[in-house]
């Protein structure tokens, strides 16, 4: 089904959405999008998704009426509150959810001057010191509507709270057929033994076992991307070496590791992370694992490898090619920026052979088997390409309850969705 006839039907279906339609040519089998990392939360405004077609980007507003949020400073202070949140994981099937995360902060900002009755500030984003701030997990549709927070975390420490590798997973009937009836939140630790999770059905947070896996750069490994959800289980990827994946609803899990491509293996290193992950990436394409990089000179060699089918480590090389070849012969835009190397921006979930590409200020369509450049969009300047993005398969999916009184679960269910590419929606 494509993107238009989908939303078409939720329009129809919800009553509270109106669909403009305007001429489209979708580029891939999937409705999804890529969503920008970085999500800011106002008081008193209404969640707001604005919906753009790749390789346009697409990014949420959240209420702060949602956020876990103390009384911000007063109005002579030199600090002010922002509610800063990001975009943790997706639930990669077409139900379409993504698991947010947000931080009541405080940050310097010292008044400069009065003009007209209103201060002038100087906003700094540096932390002030002294204040403990508070975290909130959603769970939120973006396509419709529905956002939901989860019970605050009273397991481990800051970190454990304020985490932005928390993987997402749903679970359909016991047949594995239908839209989700449950879902599960999680963390793996590297080096431990347990997992934190939430557990849809039983509504609160635990720790459930969680063996290593047998495999030594397992104990070693670190998280450089965000968590993938793919075939019933949670992956963490260390970009360096592999991934680790659990069935985060089981008591006692197994955990297992797949290494990545034998000649991209690395020594591990903190600092390779960051670098790492602007020129590596894995993702779930066409319903398959799969791992891309680009090499980090000329011609920068972008190549994609897919996992078999039993996911136990063996990879097929199924797409190589060099770019600065492609940008010669498609007389390609924006040009190739000297010796900055093209960064991996996501892999599309429908078709393995389009990759999107940073590349300077645009994100870049590039269809491997073809040869060429598809598509190309500026980045804003709200600062999303320093936060990354997630691709989001969208469909119409509903939160499934987690068990409790309904009056402790907060749900909105009109989100104004706005569009800076080719679909309009209005509320009525």
């Amino acid at each position: 089904m494509s993107l238009r006839r989908l939303l078409v039907g939720l329009s129809a279906a919800s009553g509270r959405l109106r669909f403009r339609s305007l001429s489209t040519t979708a580029s891939s089998l999937l409705p999804w999008a890529i969503v920008d990392r970085l999500s800011l939360a106002y008081k008193s405004e209404p969640p707001t998704f604005h919906l753009a077609e790749p390789p346009r980007y697409s990014y949420l507003q959240m209420s702060g009426d949602l956020i876990n949020a103390s009384a911000g400073p007063g109005p002579d202070s030199d600090a002010e509150q922002i509610l800063v949140g990001l975009v943790s994981s997706s639930s990669g099937a077409a139900d379409g959810l993504l698991l947010l995360m947000y931080c009541d902060a405080r940050v310097g900002s010292p008044i400069l001057a009065q003009q007209g009755g209103k201060q002038v500030r100087q906003r700094t984003f540096n932390l002030v010191d002294g204040h403990k701030p508070d975290f909130t997990y959603l769970l939120c549709n973006p396509l419709s509507g529905q956002v939901s927070r989860l019970p605050n975390i009273h397991h481990g420490t800051t970190n454990a709270m304020c985490d932005p590798y928390m993987g997402l997973l749903t679970q359909a009937d016991r047949a594995g057929h239908g839209l989700p009836e449950r879902f599960a939140v999680a963390r793996f630790y590297p080096g431990e033994t347990t997992i934190l999770r939430f557990l849809s059905h039983e509504g609160r947070w635990d720790l459930a076992e969680c063996p290593l896996p047998e495999h030594p750069r397992a104990h070693r490994m670190g998280i450089s991307q965000e968590p993938l959800a793919f075939r019933g289980r949670l992956w963490w990827v260390d970009l360096s070496c592999g991934a680790v994946s659990v069935d985060p609803f089981r008591d006692r899990t197994d955990s297992r590791f797949v290494e990545i491509p034998n000649a991209s293996v690395l020594p591990r290193a903190a600092e390779q992370a960051r670098v790492l992950r602007q020129y590596r990436r894995m993702g779930v394409s066409e319903g398959r694992l799969r791992y891309a990089e680009v090499s980090q000179r000329e011609p920068f060699l972008l190549s994609s490898f897919k996992l078999d089918e039993e996911g136990v480590g063996d990879w097929t090389l199924e797409h190589r090619v060099p770019l600065s070849r492609v940008w010669a012969e498609d007389g390609g835009w924006p040009p190739l920026q000297g010796e900055k190397t093209p960064e991996i921006c996501v892999l599309d979930p429908s078709n393995a052979a389009i990759i999107h590409l940073v590349v300077g200020e645009h994100v870049v369509a590039v269809d491997m088997s073809a040869g060429k450049l598809i598509g190309s969009s500026p980045l804003r300047a709200h600062g999303a390409h320093n936060h990354g993005f997630i691709p989001c398969v969208l469909g119409s999916g509903q939160i499934p309850s987690t068990g409790k009184d309904v009056s402790e679960n907060q749900s909105f269910a009109h989100v104004r969705v706005h569009s800076n590419s080719q679909w309009k929606y209005e509320e009525y």
